[in-house]
């Protein structure tokens, strides 16, 4: 796992540059998928009402929507080549696997909260919390993409199913946008900017380095396993 971070001026670059651009492109996208898909369906909402008259905006935002959700899948199909098709890729996917550790850091870091008792679960380069966000994350898209695409071509669902898949589609996307839009502001907001330990930002997705302390507090069983080179070579000494 230590290869996962590289020594830079006392710094640990956590994220890089490829990295930090697929998530920026992937929040930006998501942004105005969010905007302009909501503005479509709540046309009479009260932030919606000042460009509801004007009838080239209104098409504007539907253009908006399926080129942000057009991005959006690119830049989905580019990370799965990415994370399969480069060492960097394969080495972050097998440490967002799954393990049995993460139950018990989940089952842990709950009692940890509700009692103050015992000690806090220690994470190695991702937290439980970090992979269930991710795979919610391919989740939700694998929803919103089908669905979405569905929508945009109806001439063409509507030659394999009949019209009322249309309506069950259109609810589908609808209530996983607000599942997806509710995951990133109650909980992936507060995790990377509202978090005491945090606000006013985690700045490692602006220039993808993580502080010493941070990466020792926050990924502490990560910063024993770089360092487990130099404290056998002081014991043999």
């Amino acid at each position: 796992m230590a290869q996962l971070t590289i020594v830079n001026d006392g710094k640990y670059i956590r994220w890089t540059r490829n990295e930090r651009t697929q998530h920026w492109l992937m929040a930006i996208s998501f942004t105005v998928l969010v905007i302009t898909g909501f503005g479509l369906k709540y046309p009479d909402a009260w932030w919606v009402r000042p460009f509801a008259g004007v009838d080239w905006l209104f098409n504007l935002r539907g253009w908006m929507h399926r080129l942000a959700g057009g991005t959006f899948l690119l830049l989905c199909v580019y990370h799965v080549f990415y994370m399969g098709l480069t060492h960097r890729g394969r080495v972050l996917w097998a440490a967002l696997m799954p393990k049995k550790k993460d139950i018990s850091d989940l089952v842990r870091n709950i009692l940890y909260n509700l009692t103050g008792r015992g000690e806090a679960p220690k994470f190695s380069h991702f937290s439980y919390m970090e992979k269930m966000e991710y795979f919610a994350l391919i989740w939700g898209t694998v929803i919103m993409g089908i669905t979405g695409v569905m929508l945009w071509y109806q001439d063409m669902t509507l030659r394999f199913f009949p019209f009322w898949v249309i309506d069950l589609v259109t609810v589908i996307h609808l209530y996983e946008a607000w599942l997806a839009t509710l995951a990133i502001v109650i909980w992936h907001l507060y995790y990377v900017i509202f978090n005491p330990d945090i606000y006013p930002l985690n700045r490692t997705m602006v220039g993808g380095e993580i502080e010493k302390e941070e990466l020792m507090k926050e990924y502490t069983l990560e910063w024993e396993e770089m360092n487990a080179p130099e404290k056998e070579e002081e014991e043999k000494t």
